[in-house]
């Protein structure tokens, strides 16, 4: 039961410093920016995006044609890069059609999120002896863990920004310290002191 009410307790501070991170501090809205013409860019969205709602790139590399001769591969691998170099470049997600937002399906999902991340972290510290410092270090570690392996490959590959990228890991890491610090007074074995 003592796991449990931890879990549920940390997952209340994760799914609550969400709301302190977006709404109240605004830090991840500070590195978002509209389009000069939203009616044009959404015109030329509606236009162009045909696959229906994923992922779009721009410049796109489609799959060259093995049967092509090595220098028209090479000329296209050539275009690619350079259309990249020059820009715009363009990672994003795209939905064309209609689809309501439903702002309480998407609380409902954070805190199912923020519910399998705990339980998740409570397994990870129900066999561990280490003093209660040592129980939030490691919630602390696994916070920054899951920021640097999500947040630094867009970062190499898709041209996140700097500032995006900072935001990310010290949301991640404040986070994780945060619900550490509920879930290092619930779970785990007694600490033991060695001689």
């Amino acid at each position: 039961m003592k796991f449990l009410l931890g879990v549920l307790l940390a997952a209340i501070i994760s799914f609550s410093w969400g709301y302190v991170s977006w709404e109240v501090l605004g830090w991840h809205k500070n590195n978002t920016f509209g389009f000069k013409d939203e009616a044009e860019v959404k015109e030329v969205l509606a236009r162009n995006v045909k696959s229906g709602h994923g992922l779009y790139m721009l410049p796109h590399q489609s799959e060259i044609p093995s049967f092509l001769p090595p220098a028209e591969k090479a000329a296209k691998l050539a275009q690619l890069q350079t259309a990249r170099n020059e820009g715009p470049f363009v990672y994003a997600t795209i939905r064309p059609g209609k689809r309501p937002f439903s702002t309480g399906q998407a609380l409902l999902l954070s805190l199912a999120r923020s519910l399998i991340a705990c339980l998740i972290l409570a397994a990870l510290l129900s066999r561990t002896s280490f003093p209660y410092v040592g129980k939030v270090a490691i919630c602390t570690a696994a916070g920054l863990f899951a920021g640097i392996a999500v947040e630094l490959p867009p970062w190499i590959w898709f041209e996140q920004t700097g500032n995006q990228l900072i935001v990310a890991l010290a949301d991640s890491f404040f986070e994780w310290t945060l619900a550490g610090l509920v879930l290092a007074g619930f779970v785990g074995q007694p600490h033991r002191l060695t001689d």
